[in-house]
């Protein structure tokens, strides 16, 4: 009796190390697949938002837009490094043209993921010479753009520079030179007053005038004798200086100005704000 107790010892321990390596697997593979597939699901819809980049590059582009076939890095739209192992590519399909002479096309758009050659994210968009483009903007509105890379020519950024009478007849009759944006905030043309309590008023300057900077009235109040402690708030902070007899009372007072005590400083007047490139419908 005593002999085959090890031996059943043995065989129970053996029993055992196979059911938690059967347990361990199980949960090794119920876990691996969870990450795989949330991974999956992450890299899928990030694909998609790149592909929406490329679709609004084209559809600025509209009927002028020219195919990209080899794999191109998505950096190259988005200006940001961390993208450059995504690429793209597009081909678009031939035009056709309907009684009224509006161009149509489709784009087939393709997202990929490093050296891969099946894509992570496919989409077609429709291209159409309606009103230009399919952007459905007048000529002379100004749009903002967030890319480092321009868009389409129909469009100029707005950074004074002449306007070419014969390549944009249509702006060129509204201006000869494009406004320029470049560092300045748009305001809305006009005034807005508001009577309770005092009268707070909002002025901007006339339409395509430059106004210069400026802030709200900064104030502090000071109060001070040769016997008595002196008094200041607001910007101004008391110091003092000198003083002498027993009970200090006699001395010099010094004021400083310090605009940081009331309000955030910089060396600009600026609002909370993200820089943005303005551009101009041309054509």
């Amino acid at each position: 009796m005593n002999k085959k107790r090890p031996a059943n010892m043995v065989v129970s321990a053996m029993l055992a190390t196979i059911i938690f390596i059967i347990i361990a697997n199980c949960f090794m593979n119920l876990w691996g697949n969870s990450f795989t597939t949330l991974t999956a699901a992450k890299t899928a819809t990030q694909a998609q938002a790149y592909s929406d980049i490329v679709s609004e590059k084209i559809k600025l582009e509209g009927t002028d837009a020219e195919e990209v076939t080899t794999k191109t890095k998505l950096s190259e739209i988005t200006g940001n490094d961390s993208d450059d192992d995504w690429f793209y590519t597009y081909e678009i399909e031939n035009e056709t043209e309907d009684d009224n002479g509006n161009v149509f096309k489709v784009a087939s758009i393709k997202i990929y993921k490093d050296d891969e050659n099946s894509p992570r994210y496919s989409t077609e968009i429709p291209l159409s010479s309606l009103g230009n483009s399919t952007d459905g903007l007048e000529i002379g509105m100004v749009v903002a753009w967030t890319l480092s890379v321009n868009p389409s020519d129909n469009y100029l950024e707005c950074n004074g520079q002449v306007v070419d009478g014969s390549k944009y007849p249509k702006l060129y009759a509204l201006m000869h030179n494009v406004p320029d944006y470049r560092g300045v905030f748009l305001r809305g043309l006009g005034s807005v007053t508001s009577n309770h309590y005092g009268t707070v008023t909002h002025t901007s300057a006339k339409l395509g005038e430059l106004q210069g900077d400026a802030i709200r009235n900064i104030y502090g109040n000071v109060t001070s004798s040769v016997e008595e402690d002196g008094f200041a708030n607001g910007v101004f902070q008391l110091i003092k200086q000198h003083f002498n007899g027993a009970d200090y009372r006699y001395g010099s007072w010094g004021f400083s100005f310090d605009a940081s005590r009331v309000v955030p400083v910089a060396v600009e007047n600026r609002p909370i704000n993200k820089a943005v490139r303005y551009f101009i419908k041309a054509k």
